[in-house]
């Protein structure tokens, strides 16, 4: 034991660690976009306007599953190859990623565009202050900057798979520092909303074209539509649409509850509700840098066939995210009415009864997905996926009910629950399935 110990130690920690420090900036930026924007928002565009923000900007994150996950499972592959040195396939990976991503880019712009050509956002939306030409483009912009950022993914790969994941995740999360920077001048000079939502999506290509510059001393790669593989195509198509189901669970949980929300409590307790959920999912955000840290890892790890590295991250992900999230609960629990008071101004009333039942919840649900980064890093969440949907929908379904008959914020929350019962049980097991097929 104490030499796979001395192995681990050796041959992981350092891009562990350097994957940890980034994400721990990566948390800075959240604090800012997530936290500090707040009150800002609230402060200088009210309540109101606000709301409509937060719905566009959940509708328009609901595209960013349209690339069916392939985004996400070409890097975990691109990472297993690499360490088999597979360069073919890899650079047909990559090239597989480019293609497909534009093709859904201009079959979902464009009928966006119709849609909105159409059809009235404002009234079907439920929007409060903005009008129909001014929500449109918004929302139009919103979905530009979604599909940019899938193309900033592209190159991330390269770095995954050689331990050097650390430096694209600086620059993403530099990237959204300048956001936030660009959004809060836009506050405080009191520029229109429309224009804010041009200027937020000037970053993200600059930081593609530097990574993309950074990528060529790693792995070169010809891009030429000849050189994709519609075998390598089909194969890696199942664990993307299976991949798929993650951001469809998360669109769910997310802008669906807030539509839920939105339409039975008003625009007042939708801002309560997204603001006390951010408050809270900053203890997930904190957790995610043992997440995101580990992943590459057990791509490389999955490749090289070595699971003694792979249960040593297992065990220790879950045990170190679980213990964390129950001193910081608790931290909150004691500090929160304070915090939130501090936070909003008092522009919002605090709800106790919601930010416990947000915490509840949240501590179960790190049970399972701290350890589940084994099986998307691997491509193997197919099945965990689909679980994931079917929970997902069954908790909405129950929260429109709870919301319709009950009227109550915190038992809506408590509703999540039953995603979180079914895959605690479920991932466990198939991790352990995973090793024995390796």
């Amino acid at each position: 034991m104490s030499a796979i110990l001395l192995k681990f130690k050796n041959s992981v920690n350092t891009p562990i660690r350097k994957n940890f420090i980034a994400n721990l900036f990566g948390i800075g930026v959240n604090i800012l976009n997530q936290i500090i924007l707040v009150p800002f928002f609230i402060l200088y565009w009210g309540n109101d306007l606000y709301s409509d923000w937060i719905v566009l900007s959940a509708l328009a994150t609901v595209f960013g599953m349209s690339d069916v996950g392939l985004n996400s499972v070409i890097q975990n592959r691109f990472a297993i190859k690499y360490s088999e040195r597979n360069l073919k396939e890899c650079g047909q990976l990559l090239i597989i990623n480019i293609v497909i991503i534009s093709v859904v880019f201009a079959v979902f712009l464009f009928a966006s565009l119709l849609y909105l050509a159409n059809c009235n956002i404002v009234d079907q939306m439920g929007l409060h202050y903005l009008g129909r030409k001014e929500g449109s483009f918004i929302f139009t912009m919103l979905l530009v900057q979604v599909f940019i950022n899938m193309y900033n993914g592209i190159p991330n790969a390269i770095f995954r798979g050689v331990h050097r994941n650390s430096e694209v995740v600086f620059i993403d999360q530099l990237t959204k520092l300048i956001i936030f920077i660009v959004t809060l001048l836009c506050l405080l000079c009191g520029v229109e909303i429309s224009v804010m939502s041009v200027l937020i999506c000037i970053p993200i290509p600059i930081s593609l074209i530097i990574k993309i510059y950074m990528s060529k001393r790693i792995f070169r790669f010809k891009y030429s539509w000849s050189n994709f593989n519609w075998s390598l195509f089909r194969n890696v198509l199942g664990p993307a649409v299976g991949y798929m189901s993650f951001p469809l669970g998360n669109a769910i949980l997310l802008q669906g509850f807030t539509f839920v929300v939105n339409r039975y409590f008003g625009a007042n307790i939708v801002v309560l509700y997204n603001t006390t959920r951010t408050m809270c999912n900053f203890i997930k955000t904190l957790l995610a840098t043992v997440f995101n840290s580990v992943w590459p890892e057990f791509s490389i790890a999955y490749g090289e066939k070595n699971t003694d590295r792979m249960r040593l991250l297992y065990r220790k992900s879950i045990r170190i995210s679980v213990v964390g999230a129950i001193v910081i609960s608790a931290g909150l629990l004691l500090f929160g009415p304070l915090i939130y008071t501090i936070w909003t101004h008092g522009a919002v009333h605090f709800n106790y009864s919601l930010m416990t039942a947000f915490l509840v919840v949240l501590i179960i649900n790190t049970i399972w997905y701290s350890g589940h980064v084994a099986l998307l890093s691997t491509n193997n969440h197919i099945e965990l996926g689909i679980l994931n949907v079917f929970a997902t929908v069954t908790s909405l379904v129950a929260a429109i009910f709870v919301a319709k008959y009950i009227h109550s914020i915190s038992m809506i929350v408590y509703c999540t629950l039953i995603i979180d019962i079914v895959m605690v049980f479920y991932v466990h097991k198939k991790f352990l399935r995973v090793l024995k097929a390796i």
